[in-house]
This record gives C-alpha cells, structure tokens and sequence, in this order.
C-alpha cells in the first residue's frame, strides 16, 4: 500500500479544486499489480518471468462528453497534469457531441475489500512455484509412453487499488490469484487426442497445494490416455447431458 498512501484526503480535495466548474464528474482508479509466469512444455521451459506494473486511469465527464486517459505512473504529479488533461478531453468532447445528458448523482461508497491468504504468494520463493511446475510436467510425461507433448503454465498475481470519483466514494481492493494450466497430447495408432484442465482462483499459493491442484497433471494425462481408445459416436439426433462447466454452449452445439 506504500505507493497509494499519497492518495489521501488532501489529494482528493486537490483534484475536486482542479474540477471545480469544469467538469461534472470525474473518477480516479489507481493500483499496483505483480506476478509471475512460467511456462514449461515437455518438460522445458519457455518463459520465467514476473512482472510489476503501476497504472492509474481517470475519466472525466461534461453533458455528455467523456475524457479517458490512462498512466503508467502513480505520482501526485504526474495524476494531478494527466487530470488536467482529461479534463481538456471531456471539455473538448461535450463540444463536439449533439447527445448531451447528466450522470445521476449516487451515494458514495467507502469500503475495504480484501482476500486474505494462507500462504501469501510474496512468501514463496521462485524456485518453489518453478519446482511445482516442473513436477506437473514430470507426471503427465511419464503418465504413459503414448503421450507425446505436456504443457504446463502457472500463473499468479497480486493486485492493490484504490477507486475513488466526485461522489466521495473511496474503494480499497487488496487481493491475490492463482492458476495453474495443463495441455497434454496423445497419439497412438495414427490417432491425436487432447486434453485441458485448470485450477485457479482468489487466494495465495494454498490454491497450489490442494487435492484438485495437486493432481491435476495425472487427472489430464488419464483422459488424454482414455480419449486414445474412445469410439466414434453413432450419428443422428440425441437427447445430451451437457459438461456444467461450460459456460456456453454454441461451440458445442456447432460441433
């Protein structure tokens, strides 16, 4: 939170200064994000990196222009003349725009969200998440010699920001994710099968170490193995049961 503090009452009054009669509306949305990729396939790997980024990103409002603009940067400075200039931008837009309309005022909201962890991911070092991947990656090769390519990708990021606009709201968001990805290919008899699995979600590196996360690679590598020996369906019209984690069903029912 050490680079948001800056972000405080007094720099809130400052921005509703800068505002004041010339603009209707504004919000402001900073934060800080981290994380780590790796990507391994066959057993190699293809990308060991992590990432820092500060952004921050403010709209700006006149009887019905808008102004964007987005920053790289989180000093007071730097928000305070990319404020003004998106100012000039909702100034310039109201201008030109023949649909004017106004922003209902809402109630502000002030609240703090956080997801605490078990294992916070700033607590594990890069060789650990590297050896986790590196054992997904072990077991789906060795699951049988009929597979022929693995794929693992593990991803994980930590997020810290701060929503606020001209209504007073202030909104604190602290949290973390995590996913691992698993792509193993099969052959056997001239025949090439696929199968996918993921786990992920809000948390720390506990996500990681659950029953579904620890035995995901084995779990993809058994249904790559079975797809190997799976018989072609009949064709014609059928009454299906469809997989409930799909989260939409075009593509299936165009195959």
């Amino acid at each position: 939170m050490e680079e948001l503090k800056h972000i405080d009452e007094g720099f809130i009054q400052e921005l509703n200064k800068i505002a004041n009669n010339r603009i209707e509306y504004w919000d402001l949305r900073c934060g800080l994000l981290t994380g780590t990729i790796l990507d391994f396939t066959d057993q190699k790997s293809k990308e060991i990196s992590s990432y820092s980024v500060n952004e921050s990103a403010i709209r700006t409002f006149l009887n019905g222009g808008w102004g964007f603009l987005v920053l790289k940067d989180l000093k007071r400075k730097t928000i305070k003349k990319g404020f003004n200039n998106a100012i000039k931008l909702a100034r310039l837009t109201e201008s030109m725009t023949k649909n004017k309309f106004k922003i209902k005022e809402r109630d502000p909201l002030i609240t703090d969200f956080k997801v605490s962890s078990k294992k916070k991911l700033e607590d594990i070092s890069i060789e650990e998440k590297i050896k986790l991947v590196k054992d997904h990656e072990k077991t789906a090769s060795e699951y049988s010699s009929d597979i022929k390519n693995t794929r693992t990708l593990y991803t994980d990021g930590q997020s810290n920001s701060l929503f606020l606009n001209t209504y007073g709201s202030l909104i604190h968001q602290e949290y973390s994710t995590l996913r691992i990805f698993n792509l193993v290919f099969a052959q056997k008899n001239g025949i090439l099968q696929r199968a996918v699995n993921s786990v992920g979600g809000l948390g720390g590196f506990e996500i990681a170490n659950t029953d579904k996360a620890r035995n995901l690679s084995s779990k993809t590598a058994e249904e790559v193995v079975h797809l190997l020996d799976a018989k072609s369906p009949t064709g014609g019209k059928f009454t299906v049961i469809m997989d409930p984690k799909l989260t939409g069903n075009s593509h299936a029912i165009r195959a």
